[in-house]
């Protein structure tokens, strides 16, 4: 039989494992989100600055358009916004942690 110092010293190493592997997990940002008055008041960026977010990985496009004309021609790797599911259902189907680029033209 093993002593008490074996079994000490095993409990110990398996906490100090879990905290440290629970400490490695990847926490979701805290992202606030701002309702504008009016579309004046929405941040617009350039098409540059906007495939350079892309490309980076740090945003997504999000087409507005009915999907009839989405399927006709859109952005390479752009989500479509179905409107026939509710607001709710609609945001929490977009990617947390980037920026989301609306389009519609």
């Amino acid at each position: 039989m093993k002593n008490k110092s074996y079994y000490t010293s095993a409990a110990v190493l398996l906490s100090l494992t879990i905290l440290f592997v629970s400490g490695c997990q990847p926490q979701e940002p805290v992202i606030e989100y701002k309702k504008y008055e009016n579309a004046a008041a929405v941040p617009r960026m350039s098409v540059e600055q906007a495939k350079k977010e892309f490309d980076a990985g740090t945003a997504v496009f999000v087409d507005s358009r009915a999907e009839s004309v989405y399927k006709l021609e859109h952005i390479k790797g752009a989500l479509i916004m179905p409107s026939n599911v509710n607001d709710a259902d609609r945001f929490a189907s977009l990617p947390k942690g980037k920026k989301i680029i609306v389009y519609c033209s």
